[in-house]
C-alpha cells in the first residue's frame, strides 16, 4: 500500500475519532465519556501526527490527504453549504451525533485549517527535499 493511500485512509478516522471526542465532550458527567473525550482528541492527534510524519518522507502524502479531507470539502461547503450535511450523512454507518460534529466541524472551518495544515506540511516537505538536494 503506498503512503498517500494509508495517509487518505488514516486522515479521515483520526478527523472522525477527534470529532466524536467533541460528542461525547457534552456528557462529561458520566465517568466513562469523561475519560473517553480526551483519549480520543489525543488518538485523533496522534493520527493526524503520522499522517503528517509520513508527509516527510513523501510530500505528495500531506497534499493527497490535506486536498481530499479538508480543502476539497471546504470548497463544497462554500459552494453548495445546504447540501454538506446531507452528504455526511449520507455516509453508511455514521451515527448522526458523528454526522452532526463533522458538519459543524466543516461548516466552521475546522476541517479547512486541518486540510490546510497537511497540504501545507507536503508543500514545506517537498521544497525542503529539493533545496537538501540541490
Amino acid at each position: 500500500m503506498s503512503l498517500s493511500l494509508l495517509a487518505v485512509v488514516i486522515t479521515p478516522v483520526a478527523l472522525g475519532i477527534a470529532a466524536n471526542g467533541t460528542v461525547t465532550g457534552g456528557r462529561w458527567w458520566d465517568s466513562g465519556d469523561r475519560w473517553s473525550t480526551p483519549a480520543q482528541s489525543v488518538l485523533g492527534a496522534v493520527l493526524l501526527l503520522a499522517v503528517a510524519g509520513l508527509a516527510m518522507y513523501e510530500p505528495a502524502v500531506g497534499v493527497t490527504a490535506g486536498l481530499a479531507w479538508g480543502i476539497a470539502p471546504a470548497v463544497v461547503q462554500i459552494a453548495a453549504p445546504r447540501e454538506t450535511y446531507r452528504l455526511i450523512s449520507a455516509v453508511p454507518g455514521l451515527p448522526a451525533d458523528l454526522a452532526r460534529a463533522l458538519h459543524t466541524w466543516l461548516s466552521g472551518g475546522v476541517l479547512l485549517v486541518f486540510g490546510v495544515l497537511l497540504a501545507g506540511i507536503g508543500i514545506i516537505a517537498a521544497l525542503r527535499g529539493h533545496r537538501l538536494s540541490t
